[in-house]
């Protein structure tokens, strides 16, 4: 009989907390998954992710630099050779914090589409970043031991962006 009480006890609190949510326009948070594509002119490319809670995403955001992001919760990225393989991959944004700290990024989420200057990847020796202007010129770099980064390849700053299925 206790055992009976504890169970229509749990559905009673699991209902009211439900009807609560709905009457008072409470919503649980919804992530929506994005990937997005790079394809340089010497046939390196990137190949990336990202995600943010579209029930509160403003309609366009910016997030600059190392520490808590105002709305991703997460962005990955991996860069390939010609050939194919794996250059590196690297997680900037995790569970809402971004890593390095020339990470830089900007999209619509109306039309879908990551616009103006952006900063993914790497940042320390031996490391590889996709950087520019969205629509305008995009470069992947390579960070030198020493020197200078160097641009091994580049656009017309076209990036792709599509939802994960």
């Amino acid at each position: 009989m206790k055992a009976m009480r504890i169970l229509v006890l749990k559905i009673t609190i699991t209902i009211t907390t439900a009807l609560i949510m709905a009457l008072t326009g409470i919503t649980s948070a919804h992530a929506i998954t994005l990937n997005f594509t790079w394809n340089g002119n010497n046939n390196y490319s990137a190949l990336g992710s990202f995600s943010y809670d579209e029930n509160t995403a403003p309609a366009t955001f910016s997030e600059n630099g190392a520490g808590q992001t105002d709305v991703l919760q997460s962005l990955n990225i991996s860069f390939f050779d010609p050939l194919n393989n794996l250059i590196a991959t690297y997680n900037n944004v995790v569970n809402g914090t971004s890593i390095p700290k020339y990470f830089q990024f900007n999209f619509n989420t109306v039309t879908k589409e990551i616009f103006g200057s952006i900063d993914l990847g790497g940042e320390i020796a031996g490391d590889t970043y996709l950087k520019g202007i969205v629509n305008s010129d995009l470069s992947l770099f390579q960070v030198p031991q020493s020197g200078s980064d160097v641009k091994i390849d580049s656009n017309s700053g076209a990036i792709v962006v599509k939802p994960v299925l």
